[in-house]
């Protein structure tokens, strides 16, 4: 399949040497280029050329294509594609690479940048992906390293933390608040001590991890208030056994 001529075709060859890398421009003659050819035929050479549809290519623009300067049999070599622009190819340019072993080219694949990466039709595909600063996700501004202006749908969310787990309530030693003092500071406060008001909430947002501990140790201490109660409602069983038994007996 061969392009047909544009009136500006370039051809660079670049030469290694031990002073650095040659570049020279063929005063005349023009570089038709085929879209077919194995990407053997970059090796040595960077190729910069436009191409339309009917070429081999996703639309009208702009091809540069380069390969190793040695390595003419495995994967080094390269096609970038450019679009001309948006009505004719988009806004996102392409990909493709050379094969192993000379074995043809790969699939083409969007090549993603900030002039891109937004459009309606651009969609990031990727195994890893490593953030040195803030992401923000439908927020410009990102306060945190990640930040998310939206709901957040997730089969599990895993949070480790610093704050220390209050397994210290079932220490001996706990000092168990009474059930009297934490009523008259809900008829003061209008809420749990320790626990953040709906207004702090609201202001500062929620801590998952510290709120979760904190609630995590007021069932705690609830169940060891019950626990409490059940034996004081044991007592009070046998106290009630013996006085019926003592008044059995007085009949």
């Amino acid at each position: 399949m061969i392009m047909r001529k544009a009136t500006c075709f370039f051809t660079l060859f670049l030469g290694i040497s031990l002073s650095g890398v040659n570049a020279q421009l063929p005063s005349a003659g023009t570089y038709v280029w085929n879209a077919t050819d194995a990407p053997k035929v970059f090796s040595n050479q960077l190729q910069l050329s436009f191409v339309s549809s009917n070429e081999g290519f996703p639309s009208y623009g702009t091809v540069i294509a380069g390969g190793g300067y040695i390595n003419s049999q495995d994967g080094s070599v390269f096609q970038l594609y450019i679009p001309y622009n948006e009505i004719y190819g988009g806004i996102a340019p392409m990909i493709r690479l050379g094969k192993y072993n000379n074995s043809g080219w790969s699939g083409w694949s969007t090549f993603y940048t900030s002039a891109n990466a937004n459009v309606s039709t651009a969609n990031w595909t990727a195994k890893d992906l490593f953030a040195y600063g803030n992401v923000g996700i439908g927020t410009t501004s990102p306060q945190a390293r990640l930040a998310v202006n939206g709901n957040i749908l997730a089969k599990e969310i895993k949070i480790k933390t610093d704050i220390s787990v209050p397994d210290y309530v079932f220490d001996p030693g706990y000092e168990l608040p009474a059930l009297s003092e934490v009523e008259a500071y809900i008829k003061k406060y209008r809420h749990l001590p320790e626990v953040p008001s709906g207004n702090d909430i609201r202001r500062q947002g929620l801590d998952l991890a510290a709120m979760n501990l904190l609630l995590l140790k007021k069932v705690e201490e609830l169940t060891l208030h019950l626990i409490e109660m059940e034996k004081k409602m044991e007592q009070q069983k046998q106290i009630n056994s013996e006085l019926m038994e003592a008044v059995g007996i007085l009949k």
